[in-house]
């Protein structure tokens, strides 16, 4: 994790802790944190003593509850902090502390995680650890994923004939040649309305379990084929890249390859802030992190400055589309391939999580990569206080105007803007409330009688 990263997290603890620092009663602190890519829609640090982060914002108005240290690292991370309830897999992530890893001995008390926050959903077998566990449905009741904001994946392009957004156009068949190693020199794209400098470039990947990758995957996964792509890879959903090729090893199929780990690490990687310059690149990131968002987005380099990245348009169907709100939206609420599009209609389906996250591959209309962001929580929660805030905070998340605002600034789209908006009354009725008795909410009385919680 980058420097950088850790320096907004060290922030955000500080404008967090500060609107309580003479409380006639100790703040309840709530513990968390995942996807960078996330950061600074939840995170930012105040601006001139004004919130533009959704934490921040609602931080400043409560007085009993407030979000502490936003962890912002990567999706499996969250997953992983989840599962064990060790909040230390997200701050050692963030540190570097024992490596990196998940301490794995410090369960309960300040070390407690009450939410996390993904890109990637939980996969059957996470799901099966949380039903077996005893920090999971023994003690936690329902492991709860729902959808938090809509989001694209740009791909970002270093060429010296590329200088705009809406130069350079993928389309599928660039894509899937392009990651696995079929494309590798720029005069191999052909279909562009302009012509990239030829040369070889480098293919710069993520090389931890991140949520960017999973979405990435998760479209490649549904457009690529025997023809499009690189002999001895195919695509399977995955955080892991490397995952994908024979031995784990990416060069073996791409020689031009470079690893990186974190999105501020790959975003000033690509800036030639670190490991670089690499004159002739390309790579995935969250728009946030590029030019297109650069305007509003609180996102900056290691040198302070907002991203300079240039985003390649992708197409569908015979039109070009860049990764705006708008264009992201439209996908979301015209997916074409995909699943769980429509919310849980009873209690059985609404107590499994894997039902709660729609899944987009492809769209009819739009940015064609796009996906949902994840809040991760368990059923039940040991703090009467904290169980209160964390469904003050989704409501306000979800209907407030001042708080789907910091998310558009951050190239996000609400869920009520989004083809997940049918998810929202569903959410409302039997996440955030009880009904239609499905003993699904958080702090159920039935689900949560007996057990600790987080």
């Amino acid at each position: 994790m980058s420097r950088h990263t850790l320096k907004y997290s060290a922030l955000f603890a500080f404008a967090a802790a500060a609107p309580f620092a003479t409380p006639a009663i100790a703040a309840v602190t709530i513990n968390g944190g995942g996807a960078a890519s996330q950061e600074f829609d939840y995170a930012a640090p105040d601006v001139n003593g004004t919130p533009v982060s959704e934490m921040s914002l609602y931080n400043s108005a409560q007085s009993q509850v407030s979000f502490g240290t936003y962890w912002a690292t990567i999706s499996g991370a969250a997953q992983a902090a989840m599962l064990t309830d060790d909040l230390t897999c997200l701050e050692n992530k963030v540190t570097g502390a024992n490596g990196g890893n998940c301490s794995g001995t410090l369960i309960g008390g300040a070390n407690t995680v009450h939410y996390g926050v993904s890109e990637s959903v939980f996969n059957s077998t996470q799901i099966a650890t949380w039903a077996t566990s005893s920090v999971g449905q023994t003690a936690a009741g329902n492991l709860i994923q729902i959808p938090a904001m809509g989001t694209g994946l740009a791909i970002v392009v270093n060429d010296t004939n590329v200088t705009n957004n809406n130069q350079l156009g993928f389309s599928d068949n660039d894509l899937c040649g392009i990651f696995s190693g079929l494309i590798t020199d720029f005069s191999q794209i052909t279909d562009s309305p302009t012509a990239p400098a030829a040369g070889q470039f480098k293919l710069v990947y993520r090389s931890d379990t991140a949520g960017n990758t999973f979405s990435l995957t998760n479209h490649l996964a549904a457009v690529c084929t025997t023809g499009n792509t690189n002999a001895g890879v195919t695509f399977t959903v995955t955080s892991s890249f490397s995952s994908l090729f024979p031995g784990g090893v990416v060069t073996s199929k791409i020689p031009n390859a470079v690893a990186v780990s974190g999105l501020a690490n790959l975003a000033n990687t690509m800036a030639g802030l670190l490991s670089g310059p690499f004159p002739q690149a390309i790579s995935y990131i969250s728009p946030d992190w590029t030019s297109v968002d650069s305007a509003t987005s609180s996102a900056k380099l290691s040198n302070g400055l907002p991203s300079p990245l240039t985003v390649a348009a992708l197409y569908n169907g015979s039109t070009l589309f860049l990764p705006t709100t708008t264009n992201i939206a439209a996908a979301l609420k015209h997916p074409l391939l995909g699943s769980n599009l429509t919310p849980p209609t009873n209690a059985t389906q609404g107590a499994n999580p894997a039902l709660w996250i729609p899944i987009i591959q492809t769209a009819s209309t739009g940015y064609p990569i796009v996906s949902y962001s994840i809040l991760e929580l368990p059923q039940c929660y040991a703090s009467v206080t904290v169980r209160k805030g964390m469904i003050h905070f989704l409501k306000d998340h979800y209907t407030k105007t001042s708080y789907r605002t910091i998310q558009a600034n951050n190239g996000l789209v609400s869920v009520a803007d989004s083809g997940a908006s049918k998810f929202l009354a569903t959410i409302n009725k039997n996440i955030l409330a009880n009904a239609n008795n499905w003993d699904t909410n958080i702090g159920n009385a039935t689900a949560c009688a007996g057990k600790v919680g987080r």
